[in-house]
């Protein structure tokens, strides 16, 4: 899950201009999460992440990912180390509010009891009691992938991938409103009336390449498309010509 929306759940003033790369909101992040969410140390001792302009910070807040058990694999990268912080925030911040996020069931978010960010915190927590080789999990995204229409696999977390890729692309509400403005009557067309264009004596090889050239050839018609209003919108600048008269010269 982004980390925008696990800062959101948190409550997190500046979720949405976060930036793990940016060591300044870095350090920030770590001293409110550990100030309001994770609370390791007693107040007193928590001013060494505070003051984050501290040529001693880095190795106050190595001493600190020691002191939370922080396994070494995520200290890699700050994306996984960001990303670890938030789910431990995210977990005892619900061991903090257990019988509030209980009430927060499939039927109250969708009913509309709970919104925003209480939905956020909700749907976190609800991922993370998840079990991917549960076979209600497994069967639940083969499922979903019958739903797409997006070919099945043998190991299934392949397949929650390529939902992801599948829901990112056509879900959401840009690629909605693109697909719903730009639609084209859909044409039928049987896969035998395509001519290939050369000879492959395999029918499933076959088949596939003349879905691979259908693919190509939409691809081709896009681009010409683009290519036209490119030219409109030169042709509309060029042909009109703006002047300033007021420098124009009458005779000598």
């Amino acid at each position: 899950m982004r980390l925008e929306l696990k800062l959101a759940a948190l409550n997190y003033i500046a979720a949405e201009s976060f930036d793990a790369a940016d060591e300044n909101k870095f350090r920030l992040l770590v001293a409110w999460l550990e100030d309001q969410k994770i609370r390791k140390y007693k107040e007193t001792d928590r001013e060494t992440l505070r003051s984050i302009s501290s040529t001693e910070w880095s190795a106050s807040f190595e001493q600190y990912l020691d002191h939370l058990e922080c396994p070494t694999s995520v200290r890699s990268t700050r994306l996984s180390l960001t990303n670890w912080l938030l789910n431990l925030a995210v977990r005892l911040d619900y061991g903090d509010n257990v019988e509030g996020y209980r009430a927060m069931t499939k039927e109250n978010i969708l009913s509309g009891k709970f919104s925003g960010k209480a939905a956020a915190a909700a749907a976190i927590e609800a991922l993370g009691s998840l079990d991917p080789a549960s076979s209600d999990f497994v069967s639940g995204v083969l499922e979903c992938a019958k739903v797409a229409n997006i070919m099945l696999h043998d190991q299934h977390l392949l397949v929650l991938r390529a939902l992801a890729i599948f829901c990112e692309a056509r879900l959401r509400d840009e690629a909605v409103e693109e697909f719903t403005n730009n639609r084209e009557p859909a044409i039928s067309l049987a896969l035998k009336d395509v001519e290939l264009g050369l000879e492959i004596d395999d029918q499933q090889v076959k088949d596939a390449a003349k879905i691979l050239r259908l693919l190509h050839i939409n691809e081709l018609r896009k681009l010409q498309t683009q290519i036209n209003e490119t030219i409109v919108a030169a042709q509309a600048i060029t042909a009109n010509p703006k002047t300033d008269q007021s420098l124009g010269q009458v005779g000598r």
